[in-house]
């Protein structure tokens, strides 16, 4: 190559080695600047410092290490070298580096030390968590460690070996490869193939990588309580690792001392035979294989497996206590709810706990309905699902009344603005945010559609029986949430007009804007200025300069919209957000909105977990939290193993300033005490400052009642033996809405649950027998009581009544009348969508409640609104289909007063032929539920039109989750044929 093309290349290189470094220094201002913004600038500047220590303490070890063992490789070179053909080939290399040797060992020692930097501030959590973490209140009851060694000081302990034996590799390699080119050590010649320098100094670092193989076997025998046991499937040390292998290791640390003192004893040249150190390595390594391997294997095959109850039952119990602990379900309460053969039925209409509260209105379903009537602009949006909160209000007869809600904002949504309204200045400093808390009725509806309680702003705002504006915002603007995560430009000087497009004005509205707002309207619309402080100052030109390169945008630097006044508003997205100013938790998936004290927040658990706990079973996060939701509405955890976890923080943000505070929960998680003291000790608020007003609208999280909700699947038992036999295992259940088979989500409900003395805001799912999945094995509640603390309560279900919710769905879809709307809804080309199944305790039976929407097909205009237009219950088999909750259990009375046969008993021998409906197994002996089968004494002709009912049933099920609109009609129309040949089969029969 020129000298002029050496020169372009080193300016080329130089230059994309400038660009990277000042692209490093602008995102690392920039972070700054957020951080600063949100006031959290010590969990940045935490976070660099550490890691900038970590990388100048490691990379100076690691260069000093090797620059160590290069400069005695080279110092102790020998003074001439054979002449052989081998080291004739080197003797370039020797006239390359010589003459700069120091240069070269220093090089090389920085380059290798560089890389060891930065893999080792990669681990900065580590070390903090080491510095700072302190104890559980749990042991591992096998070697007798706290909790708090497994999680906060063995990682860096094992990272600190990891570290020890890659500097002795590298020291290794350096120096082989120092004495090879050299002439210290050849593989060919007369003579000595290695110097006494060099076989002293190679021995003494093998002797340490032996050495440092005995601590690592220490320290291996802490994992056994967290690695997974083959013989029970789950976490934590068994009977053959805590025998056998735990033996195995005790060996092989003496064996490794004992081959690195033999080696030792080689290098000072007692022997010049390589067939002793050779002796000392192969004798680790059959050891390793006898010990480690192959015994192990023995006690397992021939003592564990046969006899896997008795050998194994006191390590799963370990892993039971532990398990219970490590997901907070220590506390976690199991009674027994009785269900009566025959409930009373009038208990539902004298009920005043649970049944005035009972919620009709899917948060799942509405979506497109609250976006359609209350979407007076298209750009305004709602997310795909909406949550579910209460409030207490003042009813027109001047009582307080708590009720839940279906809530949700309307928030802007960048994809929905036009080609116009997409242009750079108009989409960052005009369309900067969404407007309005909206809410409406869970036990109410207007006509079929929701029944809008606040934040209502479109032209007819419906005729609500409860009343509007009952929830009282004082700034309606949406400028943080989950679907507009782009960046807003916002700012004006006081005397100039506002700019950002707040809402319409030709429209009506219910909750007023705030009179202190600097608005103006123009036209039909409403425009506003940001007040907030939550933004980045770019006023400057520094700072726009710095983001015009951050953002590769230099209408930052061009752009007559941006002034002294302007603020960025960035990262909006309230998990990102969230995730950002405490990167140790993980972030629940399904955030709701609140309004405290007239302000619009957006309320986030928080999770502190590890997967590092003793003798605690692991699961996968997102495989425990998935369900219909997921990824519709409700964001997918990541795919994370994780063996503990509690609810640690409360996350708070403001939706219009963007502000952040974290809420301490748990007063008593460890890891949430370290990260505490690691960002200053003030990084969340205590909880004894949490305001009252916004603990009012704490609930249960859902991330969490999923998890533990997957655990008790197997965690339910007390018995170690029957949690290794597997007999009474549980499984969740499947969503009976849904054509897939995915698992039903946990629902938000208000109501009094068994034992309990007033209604609680309380999360809830069921269970059904593992394998057995038509029958009903328990309901789970989570909730908070009245002090504020978690409670978890599993109720067994034994009894009568003790149909799963799919069962439960099966024999809804059966009915007459139901599919009777069936066919007509078909004919009239709608579409049928069915809600959240709910069972709910009432009296000494179970109310299952099932909403059923219709959707009008528009024929290529898209799909109208999705209408509540009947509500099916089931209440001891007997099922009522009404336009109403009222007249629906209207008519499950009228069934039970009359005596008439329940749907349930009409259905009980289809079913009892597949032995599906068994009582489960696990309950106590009680009277014979029953949903179990008869002996079969229908006539042949019966039976008959039985077996073409369930077949017509099976062909329309698939119909409707694969079929077209033709195909569904079809096989509805062959159903009813079905049905009416098994009613003129019964009448001939005389039934």
């Amino acid at each position: 190559m020129s000298r002029r093309g050496r020169y372009v290349l080193i300016l080329l290189v130089g230059a994309i080695v400038l660009l990277s470094v000042l692209g490093w220094l602008v995102s690392l201002r920039t972070d700054y600047l957020w951080y600063d913004s949100v006031g959290y600038t010590s969990v940045f500047s935490t976070m660099m410092w550490t890691r900038l220590a970590m990388f100048g303490a490691f990379t100076l070890a690691m260069a000093a290490w090797c620059g160590l063992n290069l400069y005695l490789a080279y110092r102790f070179r020998p003074d001439t070298w054979p002449a052989t053909s081998e080291q004739e080939g080197l003797e370039r290399y020797r006239e390359l580096i010589s003459p700069r040797a120091g240069w070269w060992i220093g090089g090389v020692a920085i380059v290798v030390g560089v890389f060891a930097g930065m893999s080792a501030q990669s681990r900065w959590e580590t070390w903090l968590l080491f510095r700072e973490g302190g104890r559980f209140d749990w042991t591992d009851p096998v070697l007798g460690m706290n909790a708090g060694f497994y999680v906060f000081r063995l990682p860096f302990w094992q990272f600190l070996i990891g570290f020890g034996f890659a500097a002795i590799v590298v020291g290794l390699l350096a120096s082989l490869s120092a004495y090879y080119l050299y002439g210290a050590l050849r593989f060919s010649g007369q003579g000595d193939r290695m110097t006494n320098v060099a076989r002293i100094h190679l021995s003494v670092l093998v002797a340490l990588f032996l050495g440092l193989k005995a601590v690592a076997y220490y320290f291996d025998r802490f994992d056994f309580t967290t690695q997974e046991n083959q013989v029970t499937d789950i976490v934590g040390g068994g009977y053959t690792e805590m025998t056998a292998l735990m033996n195995a290791k005790n060996a092989l640390i003496w064996v490794s001392v004992i081959a690195a003192v033999v080696i030792l004893v080689f290098s000072w040249g007692f022997t010049r035979s390589l067939a002793l150190p050779a002796a000392a390595l192969g004798l680790v390594v059959v050891t390793a294989i006898a010990a480690g391997g192959i015994y192990p294997a023995v006690v397992r095959n021939f003592q564990v497996e046969p006899n896997r109850p008795q050998r194994e039952g006191e390590y799963a119990q370990h892993t039971m206590d532990g398990t219970r602990y490590a997901y907070g379900m220590e506390e976690l309460e199991t009674t027994t709810y009785s269900v009566a053969s025959q409930p009373n039925a009038e208990t539902m209409s004298a009920d005043q706990s649970t049944v005035p509260f009972v919620r009709l209105i899917d948060p799942f379903v509405v979506s497109d309905a609250f976006t359609q009537a209350q979407q007076p602009r298209s750009f305004y949006d709602f997310n795909e699902k909406l949550d579910i909160d209460r409030y207490t209000y003042t009813d027109e007869n001047g009582q307080e009344v708590t009720q839940d809600f279906v809530v949700g904002l309307r928030e802007l949504n960048p994809s929905q603005l036009t080609d116009e309204q997409q242009d750079w200045t108009v989409a960052h400093t005009v369309y900067t945010h969404g407007w309005g808390f909206v809410s409406a009725s869970t036990t109410e509806s207007d006509n079929g559609a929701p029944c809008f309680t606040s934040g209502v702003l479109s032209d007819d705002p419906g005729n609500c029986q409860i009343g509007n504006d009952i929830i009282d915002v004082e700034k309606p603007q949406i400028y943080y949430g989950l679907l507009n995560n782009e960046y807003a430009i916002v700012g004006v000087p006081g005397d100039e007009t506002p700019r950002e497009y707040d809402r319409p004005t030709d429209v009506a509205v219910v909750d007023e804007d705030s009179e202190e707002d600097p608005a103006e309207e123009i036209g039909d619309d409403r425009y506003t200025t940001y007040e907030g402080d939550g933004g980045v100052d770019i006023g400057s030109i520094g700072n726009r300069l710095l983001y015009a390169w951050e953002f590769q945008e230099p209408r930052f630097l061009l752009s007559s919209q941006i002034n002294e006044e302007s603020q960025l508003l960035y990262n909006r997205n309230i998990r990102e957000r969230v995730q950002m100013v405490a990167p140790f938790l993980t972030v629940e998936a399904d955030p709701y909105p609140a309004v405290v004290d007239g302000e619009i927040v957006w309320i986030v658990d928080g999770y502190t977990t590890t997967n590092e706990f003793p003798y605690s079973d692991r699961v996968n996060l997102a495989d425990a939290t998935n369900d219909t939701y997921s990824g519709q509405g409700v964001a997918n955890q990541a795919s994370e193993e994780v063996n503990y976890i509690r609810s640690s923080v409360k996350a708070v943000v403001n939706a219009y300033d963007g502000s952040v505070k974290l809420y301490e929960f748990d007063e008593e998680d460890p890891i949430l005490q370290a990260w505490n003291e690691i960002y200053g000790g003030d990084l969340v608020i205590p909880k004894e400052e949490t305001p009252e007003s916004l603990v009012a609208h704490f609930r249960y999280p859902q991330d969490l009642f999923k998890i533990q909700r997957s655990l008790l699947q197997r965690y339910h038992v007390d018995e170690s033996r029957t949690f290794i036999e597997g007999g009474e295992a549980w499984a969740t259940t499947n969503d009976p809405s849904q054509a897939q088979s995915v698992t039903q989500p946990a629902y938000y409900v208000y109501a009094t649950y068994p034992e309990q003395d007033q209604p609680y805001f309380q999360l809830t799912s069921t269970f059904t027998p593992r394998n057995r999945e038509n029958a009903l094995a328990s309901l789970m509640s989570g909730y908070y009581d009245e002090d504020g603390n978690p409670r978890l309560t599993v109720y067994d279900v034994v009894g009568g009544d003790d149909q799963s919710v799919r069962q439960i769905h099966q024999i809804i879809t059966s009915t007459s009348e139901v599919v009777t709307t069936l066919r007509d809804a078909t004919q009239a080309g709608t579409t049928v969508e069915w809600g959240n199944l709910l069972a709910l305790p009432v009296g000494d039976g179970i109310l299952y409640l099932e909403p059923m929407y219709l959707r009008r097909q528009a024929g290529g205009q898209g799909e109208d609104l999705p209408r509540l237009t009947n509500v099916a219950i089931s209440y001891g088999g007997y099922v009522g289909f009404a336009p109403t909750f009222e007249e629906a259990v209207a008519m499950v009375v009228e069934k039970y007063l009359s005596g008439a046969p329940s749907e349930a008993e009409q259905t009980e021998g289809e079913e009892g032929e597949e032995g599906t409906t068994e009582s489960p197994s696990e309950t106590p002996t009680t009277e014979a539920p029953t949903t179990e089968a008869p002996p079969a004494t229908d006539p042949p002709e019966v039976e008959a039109a039985i077996d073409n009912v369930i077949a017509a049933q099976d062909a329309y099920e698939q119909a409707q989750a694969s079929g077209t609109n033709e195909e569904e009609g079809r096989a509805l129309d062959d159903l009813l044929a079905a049905l009416d040949q098994l009613a003129a089969a019964r009448e001939a029969a005389g039934q």
